[in-house]
């Protein structure tokens, strides 16, 4: 190989994969643009009885977190108005309208959630909170003197001895009577709930207490509570009622967190809530997309998904192209497969995924036996060039209409879709299909048919493969690398594959 051609190549691989790095690890783009996780719509129907002069109501919505991502979500409005604002960790929706009658209303609101598999990331400590509003100063003592024996504890540990309390066992060593009498008597005034954040709050355990609803497909009336403590890597949920830990595998989406409740009603009366959750397949492209539209980075500004909806459907196919030429290219030279031509496999895959890999390569056949015929008619006539062509482009368009007719008739979608078939290229194929069998004879010529055919259909299923399709149009540099593997294989001047096969017998020979 010539070094320039190789230099280049390097080039081109080296700021491919400088691009690649950069998407992956400085934007976050996945290594295989394909969905992983699951992806959940989320419906809340909430109906209100107004019955002020003016009413409020404000619902916790989902928000994008470290392992989910809020791809689409949808609003009533009514007459009423609506503004989105963040509190803190929370993101809370406002539903107000003033000056009306008592009625019923609805707030309905809608999301479709993509959760993705968490990552084991470093994360800072949280800063301890303080305690519950509710949990005046001798409960805090009180609280204090029962972790008393578990400061030394790791975290792991004192979760586990405040987890059992919550069942009525007390890990070593136990409180008194008169110290457990009084426990009693508040875990009963506040709740079991506020009793297990005082105590992680004694312990120096960072606790919160989050609302949401856990991501089962059903339907209920009820948000879920729970409590979310740190162990010292990451954090815990246990339930707010009974201080089991809940399973890993469990998927609780929150809504709001603290002390705050998912909806709340100011002039108003809330009547009814449902939740209605279920499962839902999204598709590679509409996630990716949500989460290139949400980006500001300088590629993300300049990707494709930032194109018009139907351009984006002809570029998908259009930057495989290369790589159907590249393999065409390897085919012929590396392995020795006869083709009419390199261009002529590609635009055939291209036609075929109008009429189906089946009756494309059905037409394609029958057109081109059917002209051969004719070309034997008119090499008796002895006509020029330009106008046996002609006669032959006319054939392959009449054939054509009669397909479509038929499949008209039929109903066969296939048939009417032949107008897509490259007729030019068709015509081309008759005339050297003709030459090759009366030079080289019908089996050379059979061959180079069959390898035509062969060729146009692996490329046709490598165009239509949907993951190659994504991981092309989300990273368009590729065909840098593309075109250094087509120089590299036009350097390529060995033996081919299919020569090897044919002198083996010479292999060896003196």
């Amino acid at each position: 190989m010539k070094k320039p051609a190789v230099w280049l190549a390097f080039a081109l691989f080296l700021f491919t994969a400088c691009l690649l790095i950069y998407r992956i690890v400085g934007l976050g783009y996945p290594l295989i643009p394909a969905i992983s996780g699951q992806t959940w719509q989320l419906a809340i129907d909430a109906y209100i009885h107004t019955d002020g002069p003016e009413t409020k109501v404000a619902l916790g919505l989902p928000i994008d977190r470290q392992d989910q991502i809020l791809i689409e979500e949808k609003l009533s409005l009514g007459d009423m108005n609506v503004t989105i604002h963040r509190e803190g960790q929370d993101r809370i929706g406002i539903w107000s309208e003033t000056g009306t009658a008592a009625e019923e209303r609805l707030v309905a609101y809608r999301a479709l959630i993509h959760l993705r598999p968490r990552r084991a990331l470093a994360v800072d400590r949280p800063v301890l909170g303080a305690y519950p509003t509710s949990v005046k100063g001798e409960a805090q003592i009180l609280a204090e003197l029962l972790v008393a024996g578990w400061k030394d504890l790791p975290p792991h540990g004192k979760i586990q001895a405040i987890v059992a309390t919550a069942k009525g066992r007390w890990v070593h060593p136990p409180p008194s009577d008169a110290e457990l009498r009084k426990w009693i008597a508040f875990k009963e005034k506040m709740g079991p709930h506020i009793a297990l954040l005082t105590l992680f709050r004694a312990a120096d355990l960072p606790a919160r207490s989050m609302e949401g609803v856990a991501l089962v497909e059903r339907v209920t009336n009820h948000p879920l509570r729970w409590i979310e403590v740190w162990n010292g890597q990451n954090w815990e949920r246990l339930r707010a009622d009974s201080g089991d830990i809940y399973d890993r595998r469990s998927l609780l989406l929150p809504l709001v967190s603290g002390e705050r409740s998912v909806i709340t009603v100011a002039g108003g009366e809330l009547k009814d809530i449902r939740f209605v959750l279920n499962r839902e397949i999204v598709s590679n492209w509409r996630l990716q997309f949500e989460r290139i539209r949400r980006s500001e980075s300088f590629l993300d500004r300049w990707s494709l998904f930032r194109l018009p909806e139907e351009f984006q459907r002809t570029f998908r196919i259009l930057l495989l192209v290369p790589v159907g030429a590249l393999m065409i290219s390897a085919l012929r030279n590396l392995v020795g497969f006869p083709t009419f031509g390199i261009f002529m496999p590609v635009l055939m895959a291209l036609a075929f995924r109008n009429t189906g890999i089946l009756y494309g390569l059905g037409i394609f056949f029958g057109v081109v036996f059917i002209g051969y015929a004719v070309r034997r008619v008119l090499e008796k006539m002895r006509l020029l060039l330009v106008p046996r062509m002609s006669v032959l482009l006319t054939l392959v368009i009449g054939s054509f209409t009669i397909l479509a007719l038929v499949g008209s008739k039929l109903g066969i979608r296939e048939f009417m879709a032949v107008g897509l078939l490259p007729f030019v290229i068709l015509t081309m194929v008759i005339e050297r299909f003709f030459l090759l069998v009366e030079e080289a004879g019908i089996p050379t010529g059979m061959r180079t048919a069959l390898g035509s055919a062969l060729v146009a259909a692996i490329t046709y299923f490598m165009i239509s493969w949907e993951p190659l399709q994504l991981t092309f149009f989300l990273y368009p540099e590729l065909l840098l690398a593309v075109s250094a593997l087509q120089i590299l294989v036009g350097q390529y001047s060995g033996y081919r594959l299919m020569e090897l096969f044919r002198f083996r017998k010479l292999i060896g020979s003196p």
